[in-house]
């Protein structure tokens, strides 16, 4: 880990007035296309995944039964969720849909600027007030990104877990409790499991206990107030991927559904799948690992969660919201560096990281908000939805986080080997 407060941000002027910049144009950007009070595909104007999180704590305030029935919502959102996440519903069902989309909006924005500003101190930036600017126009910023757009219009909880996890393993070796937030968030939503697997390959035995120790506490948790739906959970509901999408919808971005998309099957091969996942998998843990034994920290966070979201058998863009710490730990590599040389990889790097990931807007006249006529362009939920010719473009737009993640796996083993190199000739 870098030694914390041992580098400030450039005083520059131009530099804190170029993220300036492109704050106000991710604001604009915002606005020009969807007006922020357009009816539905406004990005304060829809939160339909926290409405359903709402449903399910009401669900469970009144005893549970029924939680994992079917759809809780417009006849197609099932609560896909712990039951234990159902318990921590529970108060947005004492609010009315307006209080509550207004509430989870301001409280993932507060998050995602938390991330953002962990992600800056674990790569040694002392806070300052330059350093708090800079945190504000970035959050601003990672709103016209997919990940974190479709996270704050749907409503999404990925942002809380990507806090609880980044605050929890960028604290000290031996700090007390460590781990405990990892089994949390776990014993929310699954796929941070896998930050357990990082914690036993880098040999953070007290942490991976106090993790495991942690997620059967939500379980116990669940089971304490609504022990039907409990059992009918961990009894086989949770194993069923479908409830969070057909692997071979082009929303799939993981490598299951990149396979999907490639093969066009209706049902993508398990046996390829893992075949393909199992070896990215360990490829993630082992160079999360080599980033950890040099102090790398927010490296070694970031490719885990990269990682987790690539080898889900489903994962939705917004789940990919470990895009923005990768974007910090670009832009920081860059601010570090002393010669403009160095500074040119990871600014291109991040240049495309932005277009990859870009709210691209395509024309879909059937989904248009009904009674809006001055709306021409309609956001599509990510590049991957663009309608391309082009078989290449095609095949990379198709699965783009799944290629972005194989990106940060040859760029993290570039940039150790470097590391290792130069501490060797030293």
């Amino acid at each position: 880990m870098a030694d914390e407060n041992s580098r400030r941000f450039p005083r520059q002027w131009w530099m804190l007035a170029l993220f300036a910049v492109s704050a106000g144009a991710a604001v604009w950007q915002q606005f020009v296309r969807i007006p922020f009070s357009t009816p539905m595909y406004g990005l304060f104007h829809n939160q339909i995944d926290a409405e359903v999180y709402r449903k399910g704590g009401q669900i469970v305030s009144h005893g549970g039964e029924g939680l994992y029935d079917g759809a809780l919502l417009n006849d197609i959102l099932p609560f896909t969720y712990t039951p234990f996440a159902g318990v921590l519903f529970v108060p947005l069902s004492w609010m009315s849909t307006d209080v509550m989309r207004w509430v989870w909006t301001v409280a993932v924005l507060l998050a995602l600027l938390a991330c953002i500003m962990i992600a800056f101190r674990l790569l040694g930036f002392a806070r300052d007030w330059r350093l708090w600017f800079a945190g504000v126009c970035l959050t601003l910023v990672a709103t016209v990104l997919e990940p974190v757009r479709t996270t704050i219009w749907f409503g999404q909880i990925n942002v809380f877990l990507m806090l609880l996890l980044l605050w929890d393993l960028g604290r000290p070796t031996g700090a007390r409790f460590k781990g405990f937030s990892i089994g949390i968030a776990a014993g929310i939503k699954l796929t941070p499991l896998f930050f357990l697997a990082y914690l036993v390959v880098t040999g953070q035995w007290r942490e991976a206990r106090n993790a495991l120790g942690a997620l059967v506490g939500t379980v116990v948790i669940g089971f304490l107030v609504i022990p039907r739906e409990s059992w009918r959970y961990w009894s086989g509901t949770f194993l069923d991927a479908t409830r969070v999408g057909e692997p071979n919808q082009v929303g799939n971005q993981s490598i299951n559904g990149l396979i999907a998309f490639l093969t066009r099957a209706e049902k993508p091969s398990t046996v390829i799948w893992l075949a393909v996942a199992v070896p990215a998998a360990l490829a993630g843990l082992a160079i999360a690992a080599w980033a950890h034994r040099r102090g790398e920290t927010l490296l070694a966070i970031t490719v885990v969660g990269l990682t987790a979201c690539a080898i889900s058998p489903f994962s939705w863009g917004h789940h990919w919201v470990w895009i923005v710490p990768l974007l910090v730990l670009l832009l920081g590599r860059a601010l570090q560096a002393d010669a403009w040389a160095d500074r040119a990889f990871p600014l291109l790097a991040a240049a495309g990281l932005v277009a990859a990931t870009f709210i691209w807007v395509t024309y879909f006249p059937h989904l248009q908000p009904t009674g809006v006529d001055d709306v021409h362009d309609t956001y599509a939920i990510g590049i991957f939805l663009r309608p391309m010719e082009n078989p290449l473009l095609k095949a990379l737009a198709g699965g783009v986080y799944v290629w972005i993640f194989a990106a940060t796996l040859l760029g993290a083993t570039w940039h150790l080997r470097r590391a290792d190199r130069a501490d060797r000739a030293a």
